[in-house]
């Protein structure tokens, strides 16, 4: 069974949140190790972790044993509670879970509906649990049909053609209009993928000269993509003395704005120094807010300012969910019966080759062929009608009284079937 658990910013404090999200890396290794140990019912997993969601998508045979390996997981890492980290998880079995993650890519779910980034973020979580081989193939084909269901909506609808995200809204709450810029110079703090998002909008708006700084010590590559030039840390004070703008989007160092940096910083400058910090655990944080002429925007401003979207256009792109949901289950459906109708086909063609081995020793070879020929093209002619029930059956959900006619029929046992008496619409949801 497929499932999510998972928080985000519609269910947890960004605050909440941050706790819950503190190690994204480590999680997903230890997330990633459930899926080596026999014991544990998971045969493969992902991990979605972005600035206001954290989300474990995970391929599961047994549900509660699932919830609570991936949930002890989870306060080994973050050093919380298990109680406590059960209570701050949503969990979602079967459909729900498909619907939520096609609703999540394609930007319905986000704070900004319609942003584009988080079709990208899912798609790296994917390619980042291929690489540790922990993407089973039906996490697999849930992330390839997310992906296909968020491009038809992003293709279809117009959602998101604006092009607005996170730190786009940000931008226009600090002041900088496409139209009218008032900065010149702007300070990226992080190398991410949401630092590369900003570059790329602080562009569009008329920034001229992009500096970055990176924590992580990856500032000279990003400086070469972005065109920007590179700030260590002895020299981020004398830099926030002479920039107009500051963009905290780093996924380490919570605090790195700390009060005296920005006190040192603002007594050398004439003008306010406004700072978007965008990272999920705070650059500016505390104190250091309280430092006269630092304005801050931060996600919760983002949260509190965002205007809905165009109603028709959400609507058209639920409409698309909707149907890819509907779609995957029946794929997903058909799938599970596939070992019954390979086992029928198995029983049938083996009765047949029997019997063709005893006509192949007691007629010419001419003569052999010829009954050979023929009998496969009565067996595929008996087989194409059950081949057809499956199908039909495994939409229906009936695909157990399948399973149960091949055994009444045929004393055919499909233990990998069993599945089918549970199609992922019928899962129960928690």
């Amino acid at each position: 069974m497929l499932m999510v658990l998972g928080a985000s910013h519609h269910d947890l404090e960004l605050t909440q949140l941050d706790r819950l999200a503190l190690h994204p890396t480590l999680l997903s290794r230890a997330v990633g190790d459930l899926t080596t140990q026999p014991d544990v019912p998971i045969d493969g997993a992902v991990v979605v972790s972005t600035c206001n969601r954290l989300e474990i998508y995970v391929d599961a045979t047994r549900f509660h044993d699932a919830i609570d390996g991936v949930a002890g997981q989870l306060a080994r890492v973050t050093g919380l509670g298990a109680d406590e980290v059960s209570t701050m998880l949503k969990v979602r079995v079967g459909a729900p879970a498909v619907a939520h993650l096609f609703t999540v890519a394609s930007g319905l779910d986000s704070m900004v509906v319609g942003e584009a980034e988080i079709a990208g973020q899912i798609a790296r979580a994917l390619r980042e649990s291929q690489a540790a081989g922990t993407a089973s193939p039906a996490i697999n084909q849930l992330f390839q049909n997310a992906a296909r269901v968020a491009k038809q909506v992003a293709t279809e609808t117009g959602l998101g053609a604006a092009g607005r995200s996170v730190a786009s809204v940000a931008l226009d709450i600090a002041g900088l209009d496409q139209r009218d810029t008032a900065a010149d110079t702007a300070l990226i703090i992080g190398t991410g993928a949401y630092a590369r998002v900003v570059a790329t909008e602080l562009r569009a708006r008329g920034v001229h000269h992009l500096l970055v700084h990176s924590p992580s010590g990856r500032a000279d590559t990003f400086a070469q993509r972005h065109s920007a030039t590179t700030v260590t840390a002895d020299e981020l004070i004398d830099t926030m003395t002479r920039v107009d703008l500051v963009v905290a989007c780093s996924g380490q160092s919570a605090g790195l704005l700390d009060e005296a940096m920005l006190s040192a910083a603002l007594a050398r400058r004439a003008t306010p120094l406004p700072i978007i910090d965008l990272a999920l655990h705070p650059h500016v944080a505390g104190p250091a807010r309280l430092v006269p002429g630092v304005r801050v925007v931060d996600l919760h401003s983002v949260q509190q300012e965002v205007d809905p979207a165009h109603l028709d256009a959400v609507v058209s792109a639920q409409d698309i969910v909707i149907a890819g949901v509907a779609a995957f289950e029946e794929r997903m459906a058909i799938r599970r019966l596939d070992p019954a109708v390979v086992a029928l086909r198995q029983h049938v063609s083996g009765t047949v080759e029997k019997e063709l081995d005893r006509l192949r020793a007691k007629y010419p070879a001419d003569v052999a062929a010829d009954v050979e020929r023929a009998l496969h093209r009565v067996t595929q002619a008996l087989l194409h009608t059950p081949t057809l029930r499956a199908q039909e059956l495994a939409r229906t959900g009936d695909g157990a009284g399948y399973v149960q006619a091949l055994h009444t029929l045929f004393g055919i046992d499909i233990h990998d079937s069993e599945t089918a008496a549970h199609p992922i619409s019928a899962l129960r949801t928690s």
